[in-house]
């Protein structure tokens, strides 16, 4: 069997991972170039035609142009219409996300609920107050003011927030909002927010625990986010896939039990799937724990049917469902860095955790942190520093100690809901990560200030997609 022969074999096992790729694409040159709707949608019909009338490898070159066009067409039909900025205008906002402390002021997300320009509708912005206004989930806002567009010299952030569905931004003070309406709806995120509130007291310890435990981040100061922002730890702050992947193993081992009963097996995935989902709920449904809790859930089914499955196909489902419906996410920084890190994990980092498999448990588990947290840390450096204008080097030593911490942290501070004293547990864990990371952010040479330029971006993932493909060759020869 030659080479090709054998890449042909390993890539036929990941149809959906190949998939995924000229449909993102469609999307990327949709959102650069303009064409109109009637092009897009001729050259769609015409490339389906061809896959069902065409044969061998023109079939196959049909259908990734079909593939191709759907995405860029999908995107195309994702556009409204035009904002008219710097001009006041009536509106009733509704806050997503409480306000978070920027040091001399607070910022907070909302939705526009009711609007005199239709376009606004359901569209979103940026609200600013100062430091002794603070908003929260759920409360409605009705004022007029006028929309400003996000700063022309932040080019690449203000096509990230454009494609997170924000129009612009708004500032409040007491003398614009003539009417403020409290949300007198708790959710369960509230709840859960005042729970751990109340079962301990007010430090940086308790801010990183609300934030891995319930993504609830308003306590986080700036100094203490620039900290896990130049250790390559920021991920720890957001409820992600790290937070669902060990949420969804304790709830798997708590109902390890059920197995042993008829249909135990079914039972048990229909209950992890439904507390997977709580807990999201419990975080308010965060785009990023919601990502990781439809993967989660697909590979929770995978297990309820006793079935063989490939966790890249299932990654590359999600990311397709996901783009479906919302195909602005492909440029959603969040989105970019959880797939990216999660494919790194299964390609990388997995297949090396086989190969170095011991007797001994306890260094089997150190391994498998270092190269989890290695294979997430390398894979996303290019995008970071595209993006963010830093590279940590330090974060690939010490994401092995706070992995483990951030084990700790999640499990006592779950527990904390129901045994309020836990929560000491719980502050003290995240007092040594805290620690941990302040030491790696004081390094010397522990991170640099680099801006990746686009072309480098590209061909730094061109490098990383042949060097797997390599890796898929050469260890498909070796299984001969």
């Amino acid at each position: 069997m030659g080479r090709a022969e054998i890449l042909k074999r390993e890539i036929a096992k990941i149809p959906m991972a190949v998939g995924i790729i000229p449909f993102a694409m469609g999307i990327f040159f949709g959102d650069r170039l303009t064409l109109p709707l009637w092009l897009l949608l001729t050259g769609a019909i015409v490339a389906l035609v061809g896959a069902v009338v065409l044969t061998k490898w023109l079939r196959v070159v049909a259908i990734v142009i079909s593939v191709f066009m759907a995405g860029a067409l999908l995107h195309s039909l994702s556009f409204r219409g035009e904002v008219r900025y710097n001009t006041p205008v009536e509106m009733t906002l509704k806050i997503e996300r409480s306000s978070t402390s920027r040091g001399g002021y607070t910022s907070a997300e909302a939705t526009i609920e009711d609007c005199q320009e239709l376009s606004l509708k359901r569209r979103k912005v940026v609200v600013w107050g100062d430091s002794l206004m603070h908003l929260n989930a759920g409360d409605r806002l009705h004022l007029t003011t006028p929309i400003f567009p996000f700063r022309a010299e932040r080019e690449r952030y203000a096509r990230l927030m454009h494609h997170r569905g924000f129009v612009g931004s708004v500032s409040v003070s007491h003398r614009a909002v003539y009417e403020y309406l409290p949300t007198q709806r708790k959710t369960l995120h509230d709840r859960a927010v005042a729970r751990l509130q109340g079962a301990m007291e007010k430090s940086d310890g308790r801010a990183v625990v609300l934030a891995m435990t319930t993504g609830e981040r308003g306590e986080i100061s700036s100094a203490l986010r620039e900290k896990y922002s130049a250790s390559g730890t920021s991920h720890l702050l957001a409820v992600s896939g790290l937070h669902i992947g060990i949420a969804f193993l304790l709830i798997n081992l708590l109902l390890l039990p059920l197995v042993l009963f008829h249909y135990g097996n079914v039972v048990r995935s229909v209950a992890a799937v439904a507390l997977i989902w709580l807990y999201v709920w419990l975080c308010g449904f965060s785009p990023s724990a919601v990502r990781a809790a439809i993967m989660f859930s697909a590979l929770q089914i995978s297990f309820a049917s006793l079935r063989n499955y490939s966790s890249i196909n299932i990654l590359a489902a999600t990311a397709f469902v996901m783009l479906v419906f919302d195909s602005h996410l492909l440029f959603d920084i969040s989105f970019q860095l959880s797939f990216i890190a999660v494919a790194a994990i299964l390609l990388w980092a997995m297949p090396l955790i086989r190969v170095c498999r011991t007797r001994n448990r306890f260094v089997d588990t150190l391994v498998s942190v270092i190269f989890v947290g290695a294979a997430a840390t390398i894979s996303t450096i290019p995008l970071i520093s595209s993006t963010f204008s830093i590279v940590s080097v330090v974060g690939i030593l010490i994401n092995p100690l706070v992995i483990l911490l951030a084990n700790a942290i999640l499990l006592s501070g779950i527990l904390t809901f129901a045994i309020p004293r836990l929560g000491a547990i719980a502050v003290w864990c995240a007092e040594w990560q805290n620690r941990a990371v302040e030491w790696a952010a004081s390094l010397p040479y522990g991170h640099f200030s680099i801006t990746l330029p686009e072309w480098a971006l590209w061909l730094a993932y061109a490098v990383m997609v042949m060097v797997t493909f390599l890796f898929f060759l050469f260890r498909g020869e070796k299984s001969r």
